[in-house]
């Protein structure tokens, strides 16, 4: 009888531990979801800011108000407001992703998606001017802290076209070397022109701009 007593206490000893450390573990979880909820909601609002009136007027004392939190809240997520701005940054680069994947979806890699890519990747920073300025015509040290992956961004469109180059340059090591130098100078011509077009240094309208786009694109691809 003593040893059954013994062994009845002993399960009900371990009920309650197991109960507590599952309890443990889901309250862990909901504090992680409770704090990337709150993350992004900065995220959100300085996002917000940034589109509406400029990167100006991201400071920790706005944005904080914007996310109707305390902007000493702000710093148990973010490093400063430059870690904030990149990882804005970080969103702005999906969405561009998103939008021209979406654009580009059911065609096979080759110089057709390529152009297609480049096109709708030219749309997006038309349709939001903010980002496109954001991204390469603000100094470095203002929107990146030490331990941001400031490389990211310059690469990024060429993450859109790897798979087209793989098609367009097959396997031969010539041809690979000689396609690598045409398709930087495409990447530095395309947003060249970007930045001449959204800046309104370069005279004509969006159907014009984006039929340079095209030509530019073809012209490379065939040289």
């Amino acid at each position: 009888m003593e040893c059954g007593i013994d062994l009845a206490v002993i399960n009900i000893v371990n009920y309650i531990n197991n109960g507590s450390n599952i309890n443990n573990i889901n309250g862990g979880r909901m504090n992680t979801i409770q704090e990337e909820r709150v993350k992004g909601y900065f995220i959100a609002a300085a996002k917000d800011l940034i589109r509406g009136e400029g990167l100006e007027v991201v400071s920790t004392r706005n944005v904080a108000q914007r996310a109707g939190y305390s902007y000493a809240t702000l710093y148990n997520y973010f490093k400063d407001v430059r870690d904030l701005i990149f990882s804005c940054i970080e969103d702005f680069l999906q969405e561009c992703r998103e939008f021209v994947e979406k654009g580009v979806a059911g065609m096979s890699p080759g110089k057709d998606r390529f152009i297609a890519v480049t096109e709708n990747y030219a749309r997006f920073f038309i349709q939001y001017p903010g980002t496109f300025d954001l991204l390469f015509q603000q100094r470095v040290s203002s929107i990146a802290t030490t331990n941001s992956d400031v490389g990211r961004i310059y690469t990024f469109f060429d993450s859109l076209t790897d798979q087209d180059w793989e098609t367009i340059c097959g396997v031969s090591p010539d041809t690979v070397e000689s396609k690598k130098v045409i398709r930087e100078y495409h990447k530095l011509a395309i947003h060249g022109l970007l930045m001449l077009y959204l800046s309104r240094r370069k005279e004509g309208s969006y159907q014009e701009f984006m039929e340079q786009v095209k030509e530019l694109s073809s012209l490379l691809l065939n040289s």
